[in-house]
């Protein structure tokens, strides 16, 4: 046999922590098969460079772990998942505001927004259209509006059923569950437990993967299909935020960006489309684009 050399290719579970394999996009491949054999499997950590944790997969796994926090106890990532609402009451001072944090208008400037974007020149997204707003939220959001480029023919019955408004709300929903702004969020375990037959010790940590989840087609049906009516006709709720009384804050500022730009988009008299190739983020843990290139079409 010859000798071969290079590095051996990854496992699934090895691929998950690797920040390079998102430059490709989501693995949902991988995810799928661990889910179907595994679907809480150990990850040694170094490829992302930090401790072994378990990894649990599974819809149901993941949010019966996001609501019980008196049995997993929430770690911070260092990543701010939901913007700060700048209507605070007169003499009021945000709590525990970060540092260099900017305050989000809960008056959503999209309109202005897209007309950042040239008539008859691409822009970026990213760089051009929304580079004001906090990462998260500017990935939410160029998550959502690739949904809708990536599915023309469905962005086009959007158009026409824009006055549909349970359908833009089941819409804004599903570009939630398909894109996951956030992959993963972490746990550690304070006391033993099992999760999907595993027995976890105190002490230990946990990543749960939100794009697993909301990806699982146990709780979702054609999980990697753009189906805009999809929580109108009853799906069960998506984890984008967590769940229960830990989930995110942001949450609702972050619909309310998301639908006013969905809006703006459905009644713009032109049509936006991918202008190139875009450049996702080369991270395990956010999920978005360093590059979406967009130009309007007749």
């Amino acid at each position: 046999m010859p000798q071969r050399h290079g590095a051996p290719p990854l496992s699934d579970a090895g691929a998950l922590d690797c920040a390079a394999v998102y430059t490709r996009g989501v693995p949902h491949g991988r995810f799928a098969r661990l889910r179907s054999r595994t679907p809480v499997v150990w990850q040694d950590g170094r490829t992302a460079g930090r401790p072994g944790a378990w990894a649990v997969l599974r819809y149901a796994d993941v949010h019966r772990a996001l609501t019980r926090p008196g049995l997993f106890r929430p770690l911070s990532d260092g990543v701010l998942h939901g913007p700060m609402i700048a209507d605070v009451p007169d003499g009021a001072r945000p709590a525990q505001r970060p540092p260099g944090t900017a305050l989000i208008d809960m008056d959503p400037p999209a309109r202005a927004m897209l007309g950042r974007i040239p008539r008859r020149e691409p822009a970026d997204f990213v760089a051009d259209v929304a580079p004001d707003l906090p990462e998260t939220l500017r990935n939410t959001l160029a998550g959502g509006l690739y949904a809708l480029l990536r599915h023309p023919e469905q962005y086009g019955r959007l158009r026409e059923e824009c006055s549909d408004e349970r359908l833009v709300d089941s819409t804004v929903e599903e570009m939630l569950r398909w894109w996951t702004p956030v992959l993963q969020v972490w746990r550690t375990v304070r006391r033993g437990t099992v999760v999907g037959g595993v027995p976890l010790l105190a002490g230990e940590r946990v990543t749960l993967w939100l794009v697993s989840a909301n990806h699982d087609d146990e709780e979702f049906s054609e999980p990697e299909r753009f189906v805009p009516e999809r929580f109108a006709l009853g799906a069960r709720p998506h984890l984008c935020f967590g769940s229960g009384h830990r989930a995110c804050l942001g949450a609702r500022l972050t619909r309310v960006h998301l639908r006013a730009l969905l809006v703006a988009l459905l009644e713009h008299p032109r049509t936006l489309r991918l202008a190139g190739e875009p450049l996702p983020l080369r991270s395990s843990t956010r999920h978005g684009f360093e590059r979406l290139p967009v130009r309007w079409t007749a």
